[in-house]
């Protein structure tokens, strides 16, 4: 088989929001304002806690989706949600620690805590997320064994690369695990924003006592990645272990004024355009493998109710390596299982997001990638 060449690009790997949406004029009017109204004020250096007018809608947003209201002093904003991740490997462990996680993880978070000196404990996940029965027999080895994890990190909703969502009783599970073990949790709600569906389940966060669980958010997810703009919820219990860590001087003032001005009128509206426009995408790319790859025999894909990314299991005699040169031949790009998983193997996942790519180049991308799909199989195979 000779596959087709193209010179257009078709990029699967970044996890970004759609582009199409950046509200750029309104964040410039929003800036004009700010400068206008608080020029003065930024000659100082920033609360390292955060403005109070960002932390507000921090508040309001998770009020809003969960109907709970944090209290104010319980949130912190930073440098994006990545900022949080890496002040619970410093405040809530040690290096030698072990963590508790998904066996499949953002990439960027597996670097976090090895970058820490942490072990990372990865716990198999089915269709519904974290099994719970192997956190339970995790924790019971680690316990046997003396070696009690620093903590817990799941990320509940629409999970990376995974896109799974854990249901609400295994929300109350975990929890209860963490309990009967002493163990605080680290929920990161990183594409909580970003739900096709209504969202039915409550953070792990709403369903704790204070000091069980940190929570963490982001506004890059909104906006984009390069409005580095997250925020963390917990009690001065957990934040106190935390905050000496956050050596920065304090997440840029202005940013966090510019944000919280135009957030002041359109936050729900340009959540609601950001989620129509992802939403739209990830039909075509639910269709598109559908169409091309829906009787190719051992493939199989996740469909999520939210976030950036389709999960696709593959063929055990698929040639990865092979499928990668192909497609990069093809100018497709993905992102490998094996970057995912918390030991680094080699498995028979890719990750597809389909945030960043144009809407339009969608089905021929995953055309063209069902050919270097079919093309790295065994040759009986692609015969028979």
């Amino acid at each position: 088989m000779s596959l087709g060449s193209s010179s257009r690009e078709f990029n699967f790997g970044a996890g970004n929001p759609d582009p199409g949406v950046f509200p750029a004029r309104e964040l410039g009017a929003a800036a004009q304002q700010v400068l206008t109204r608080l020029g003065k004020e930024l000659a100082h250096y920033p609360d390292p806690r955060g403005v109070p007018a960002l932390r507000s809608v921090a508040a309001e947003r998770f009020e809003r989706n969960h109907g709970l209201r944090p209290a104010l002093e319980d949130v912190v904003i930073t440098n994006g949600a990545m900022q949080g991740l890496t002040l619970s490997a410093q405040g809530l462990a040690r290096p030698g620690d072990s963590v508790i996680l998904e066996e499949f993880e953002y990439s960027g978070t597996i670097r976090v805590f090895k970058q820490f000196g942490l072990q990372l404990v990865g716990v198999p996940l089915d269709e519904h997320g974290m099994r719970m029965d192997a956190v339970a027999d995790v924790l019971e080895r680690q316990d046997r064994i003396g070696k009690r994890p620093a903590f817990i990190y799941t990320t509940s909703s629409y999970q990376n690369p995974t896109g799974t969502t854990l249901p609400g009783d295994r929300r109350a599970r975990l929890l209860e695990l963490a309990r009967q073990y002493r163990l605080p949790i680290v929920e990161d709600d990183t594409y909580g924003d970003i739900s096709y569906e209504p969202l039915r389940e409550l953070p792990i966060y709403a369903l704790a006592k204070p000091g069980e669980v940190m929570y963490i958010g982001s506004f890059s997810k909104i906006l984009g990645p390069g409005v580095r703009l997250g925020f963390f919820i917990a009690p001065e219990s957990i934040s106190a272990r935390l905050m000496p860590w956050k050596t920065d001087g304090g997440t840029s003032e202005l940013s966090q004024l510019i944000a919280a001005e135009y957030f002041k009128d359109n936050l729900w509206q340009h959540v609601e355009e950001g989620r129509a426009a992802v939403k739209r995408k990830r039909n075509l790319l639910l269709d598109a493998l559908e169409s091309e790859l829906g009787r190719t025999a051992g493939i199989h894909w996740s469909r999520p109710d939210g976030g950036l990314f389709v999960w696709i299991r593959l063929p055990d005699d698929v040639d990865r390596v092979r499928l990668q040169a192909l497609a990069a031949a093809h100018h497709i790009t993905y992102a490998t299982g094996q970057a995912f998983h918390a030991r680094g193997e080699d498995v028979p996942y890719l990750r597809l997001a389909f945030g960043w790519i144009a809407a339009e180049d969608i089905p021929d991308g995953v055309r063209l990638l069902a050919e270097c799909v079919r093309e790295a199989m065994p040759a009986s195979v692609r015969s028979g």
